[in-house]
This record gives C-alpha cells, structure tokens and sequence, in this order.
C-alpha cells in the first residue's frame, strides 16, 4: 500500500475504494491502476501503471497476502481490512498512517504523499510544474501550488542551512 501510493499518489477516496479488475487491471505482465471519470472528484480519466520497481511485491500481495484476509468470497476490493472485507475509506488513512510510522519511523498520511509527489516534481523540474497538476489530478494549477508544492519551503530552508553554515564558518574563524 505504501509503495504504490508513494509511486501512484491518488486521492485518499480513489485509493480506498480501488477494485480488481475495474480499477486494477492486469495487461499481459503489467498492472495499471484506471480509474473513470465518474469516480473521480475532478472528472478526470486517471490511468497510472504500476511501476516495474513494486510489481513484484504488488504481484506477491494480490496472490498470497490478500487471499489469506480474504473472508469474503466475490470481494474485489483491493485493501483487505482485518475482518476480511473491503478496507473502508474510513479505516485506509488510519492503517496507511500506522504502518508509515512503523515502517518508515515517520508519520505520513494518504495525502502527505500527494503534496510529496507535488513538492518533488517542482525540486525536480521547476520548469515544469503543471506536470504535478495532471499528476494530482487536479482541475487547476493554482489548488497544486498553493496547496501541495513545497518546494519554496525546502528551497528556503536549505538557503537558510548554508547562510547559517556560513556565519558558524565565519565566526569559528574569528
């Protein structure tokens, strides 16, 4: 779950609400994640393939992790809650987040990896950022920027750390 949001940044909502073979599809040897318009909170197509990177372990969870929670038979959600049915939208963010701060020793939540996702894009090619909008989703670059982008920020935190290395240089010198 982690791996996939961090390389496939839906909405908390999309992601919980994903099922086999209609928002999980399998194409010869890959997966992709396609979601219509309709289920979507900008009326956008989204279509993301599974990175080659996490197809494995996403192969290995559908095959042998997910049919062990499996209570339910005809159950084509892709998140298995610990009861053996569909992970709510409700439980998602909760079990995302504990088992970030588990494994990862930092608290991240569903949407921590959308501004992530945002924030990195914008580090990595400022030039271009409306890129992070179609990424996200979203109906208008504004809501990406004002939102989701950090990297001003972390720009200007790091501007900071030199400066203030700078003067430590300076005044050890002295």
């Amino acid at each position: 779950m982690i791996a996939l949001l961090a390389q496939v940044p839906l909405r908390p909502r999309n992601s919980a609400a994903l099922e086999i073979d209609r928002d999980v599809i399998k194409e010869g040897d890959n997966w992709s994640i396609v979601i219509s318009p309709d289920e979507t909170k900008t009326r956008t197509y989204l279509d993301f393939e599974i990175p080659e990177s996490i197809r494995g372990n996403f192969a290995t969870y559908l095959a042998r992790v997910r049919p062990r929670m499996l209570r339910l038979s005809g159950c084509r959600a892709l998140w298995v809650s610990p009861k053996g049915g569909p992970l709510s939208y409700y439980a998602f963010w909760p079990v995302f987040a504990r088992h970030t701060t588990e494994r990862l020793g930092v608290r991240v939540t569903p949407h921590d990896v959308r501004d992530a996702a945002a924030t990195l894009w914008a580090i990595a090619r400022p030039e271009q950022v409306g890129i992070s909008r179609d990424l996200l989703a979203h109906a208008d670059l504004r809501t990406t920027e004002k939102h989701y982008n950090r990297a001003r920020g972390i720009e200007a935190s790091r501007a900071h750390r030199r400066v203030i290395a700078r003067l430590r240089g300076k005044s050890a010198r002295h």
